[in-house]
């Protein structure tokens, strides 16, 4: 997968290792191994499969949402069965971004409608839109951070100042 991936986009991607600090990139859960977001952290598990795979989606969407809240963007594709639905679920409710992929756009939309089914995603659009999506979210994310950084001098509620 991750080789694939190279081809295909310009963020480098590699397999996940257990205990591996966030970098810029795509990481990939390796072969039989649930892919867990920590704080600072990747984690990988042999925990019970989920939706008959393991890799599944789950595990990696709750736990970012567990330690990510906001700040996360899920995003559901094409395919077979509910993997990645209820974790996208937990993304909604931590306050992050949901993409699903438009089911008349995918070629399995199982996915697509069980997750429709679950939540109300922040954006339902064809595969050719998502990446444009998830840059805008990002950049939205950026723009309320640098809103919220206090200017230089500027007091900050509760904090100690000398």
């Amino acid at each position: 997968m991750p080789s694939i991936l190279n081809w295909h986009s310009s963020l480098p991607a590699r397999f996940a290792q257990h205990r591996m600090a966030f970098d810029r990139g795509i990481l990939v859960a390796p072969p039989d191994r649930h892919l867990i977001i920590g704080k600072n952290a990747t984690f990988l598990s042999a925990g019970p499969k989920e939706n008959h795979a393991r890799p599944a989606i789950d595990p990696m969407f709750r736990s970012a949402a567990r330690h990510h809240g906001p700040n996360v963007i899920g995003v559901l594709l094409t395919g077979y069965l509910y993997d990645g639905v209820n974790g996208l679920y937990d993304i909604q409710r931590s306050g992050g971004t949901t993409i699903v992929q438009d089911p008349t756009d995918a070629e399995v939309p199982q996915i697509p409608l069980n997750a429709l089914r679950r939540l109300k995603p922040t954006h339902v659009l064809p595969l050719a839109d998502i990446p444009k999506a998830i840059a805008q979210e990002i950049e939205r994310s950026a723009s309320k951070e640098t809103e919220r950084l206090p200017s230089e001098g500027e007091k900050t509620p509760g904090a100690i100042h000398e």
